[in-house]
């Protein structure tokens, strides 16, 4: 295959935000998908039928007939151990929706059995290709040192919580799946924290969900020296959608949201304001096209990579430890204590995205 040939990929779960990844990876000229897989034979061959691709419900005879070069997974947590294996096997790079794992000793498994490969895996937070959240990447020198940030994502999922129910299979609720994104968001603009303080709630009312024992609401500080916090708020009980990231320093703040940004001065001034139109479709698209180039190119340096969820892995499981033992809990030491350094968890992120702020620009008229 030439690296000016689109690269073969093929999708495994075409259910909820499955459709979603389909749709992107059909709308771009850098990838060809080559097949669709889905338990749900019907709704793989629904979802398949418009593009006249081939579907299956066996996802082994996807890989074996299809030979794809890379699998985009959106599927429960359960399915994603075997067919990450699966893929390992036959020499196929992985990119999978979020979170990476239930857990952080099950992200790491991952990360070390598609490495051993030879292969890259990458996770869906997506949000980093956003043009809000971009730019608010870019101007955060702009607002000095930041002593405050602020990230929540609000949705009310209603009463079918299917697989997300049971903790077993989920791995947790809200925290794991909601917060992930802005978690990453946090972790990508400042780093890892030092600490983390955090608390979960589960609805106990019967008329509102079925029983399930994974958490609906999750509220958690994190901080950064003795100087510096951020605060995370997820639930998945209430609507309607609200998400947003705020950056405050004393040089002024940030405020962003998946397509605009402002730059705020320290009196809130407006200093910079910028709006793109993007739809989920083609936000994730970007994500794809940005793995799929990786993929074809052989660089070691990719966006997104599993080694690099790590690090949300363990700021959630942090989250998840201080709820039951109600004092703060350190992610760097569940890391340190499976072997893992920050610098590891980075390894391949792109060189471009170092964590320390660009140099101050001037001012945007």
């Amino acid at each position: 295959m030439s690296s000016r040939d689109p690269l073969p990929v093929a999708v495994i779960g075409v259910g909820g935000f499955g459709g979603l990844v389909l749709q992107g990876l059909l709308a771009s000229d850098k990838v060809k998908v080559v097949g669709v897989a889905d338990r749900d034979g019907r709704a793989a061959e629904q979802a398949a039928a418009p593009a006249g691709l081939p579907s299956y419900s066996d996802n082994r005879s996807l890989l074996a007939e299809t030979k794809p070069a890379a699998v985009y997974l959106s599927v429960p947590p359960p399915a994603a151990a075997e067919l990450i294996a699966a893929c390992a096997d036959r020499g196929i790079c992985v990119w999978k929706e979020p979170p990476l794992a239930r857990n952080l000793d099950e992200g790491a498994a991952f990360v070390n059995l598609v490495e051993k490969a030879g292969l890259k895996l990458a996770v869906g937070t997506q949000r980093r290709f956003a043009p809000g959240y971009r730019r608010a990447w870019e101007l955060r020198g702009e607002v000095g040192k930041i002593f405050l940030a602020r990230g929540h994502y609000l949705f009310r999922w209603g009463a079918e919580l299917g697989w997300r129910a049971d903790k077993v299979t989920a791995g947790g609720g809200a925290l794991l799946e909601l917060a992930y994104p802005t978690i990453d968001l946090l972790l990508w603009m400042l780093g890892v924290p030092e600490e983390v303080y955090g608390l979960t709630a589960r609805s106990t009312a019967e008329d509102a969900v079925p029983i399930h024992d994974t958490d609906d609401t999750a509220a958690a500080i994190l901080r950064y020296g003795t100087d510096s916090m951020a605060t995370v708020v997820t639930t998945r009980s209430s609507g309607p959608v609200s998400e947003e990231l705020n950056l405050h320093g004393w040089s002024g703040s940030l405020t962003a949201r998946s397509e605009w940004c402002t730059l705020r001065g320290p009196d809130g001034n407006v200093r910079d304001s910028t709006k793109e139109e993007i739809g989920p479709v083609d936000l994730f698209r970007r994500q794809a096209e940005a793995f799929a180039a990786a993929v074809t190119e052989g660089t070691s340096y990719y966006a997104c990579s599993a080694r690099e969820n790590l690090l949300n892995l363990a700021v959630i499981e942090a989250i998840y430890l201080s709820d039951r033992t109600s004092q703060p809990e350190n992610p760097l030491r569940l890391l340190t204590s499976r072997g893992w350094t920050v610098d590891d968890c980075l390894k391949h992120r792109p060189l471009e995205e170092s964590i320390s702020p660009p140099k101050k620009a001037a001012p945007t008229a």
